[in-house]
């Protein structure tokens, strides 16, 4: 069951955005648990003891905003997927900073929550998926979730994960192919990088959800960039 959030802080709006979101999972067959507020600093209190796998978050909200709260859930390493509903296009540009899933129009609501739901669906699907290998030890998953990088060492791979590091024999060609469908890029002929953890672009270097500094390759630089970009938006 996915684990979802609203925040509206008009109770009447918050009400019948719920009652959507509900239907928008209903109709899709996923099976979707609701904690709904009109409290920002409930929300925040619910976060901080709950896991939240979406969260549809109003904007402009006077005691507390939606960017402050997007920023409370990137300073806690929260895995949350952020959907900003808005009645103002012009603050869904500020928000970029807090690398929102998705943005859905108050005014268009009716026409747009369809097809957010899916997309937020199968990301959440998408990250509940394991990865299998095996090294000298045994057999191993680990969730795609929490893969940071690969990283090419002749004919064998090292994997670094959030809390964990492992050895396999594997090209790194061949794991692109298998994964980059997956959210996977190959910023660098030597790495194949999660994007779900990439942070920022500094220079011709890309910053993971760990602080590390990873180069991006000479060839296709550019290209790779728009790629990474795109993501994060």
């Amino acid at each position: 069951m996915i684990q979802t959030a609203v925040c509206d802080d008009e109770k009447r709006v918050l009400d019948e955005i719920c009652n959507k979101v509900q239907n928008a999972f209903a109709d899709i067959n996923c099976p979707a648990e609701i904690f709904k507020t009109y409290k920002p600093f409930e929300l925040v209190e619910h976060i901080k003891k709950n896991t939240i796998d979406v969260l549809f978050l109003d904007i402009d909200m006077p005691s507390l905003s939606g960017m402050d709260i997007a920023q409370f859930l990137m300073d806690s390493g929260a895995n949350t997927l952020l959907v900003f509903v808005t009645s103002h296009d012009a603050l869904v540009y500020q928000s970029f900073r807090y690398h929102p899933f998705g943005f859905i129009r108050k005014s268009y609501f009716d026409e747009e929550i369809g097809s957010v739901v899916k997309s937020v669906v199968g990301e959440w699907q998408k990250r509940n998926e394991h990865f299998g290998f095996k090294t000298n030890e045994g057999f191993f998953k680990v969730p795609f979730a929490d893969i940071l990088y690969f990283e090419s060492e002749s004919n064998y791979i090292n994997l670094y994960c959030i809390d964990n590091q492992f050895k396999f024999r594997r090209t790194i060609t061949s794991l692109e192919n298998e994964l980059s469908a997956k959210g996977f890029i190959r910023t660098h002929k030597g790495f194949l990088v999660n994007q779900q953890h990439i942070f920022a672009i500094k220079g011709d270097d890309i910053k993971l959800s760990n602080n590390q500094l990873l180069p991006i390759g000479r060839t296709n630089r550019e290209s790779v960039k728009k790629k990474i970009l795109r993501y994060m938006r």
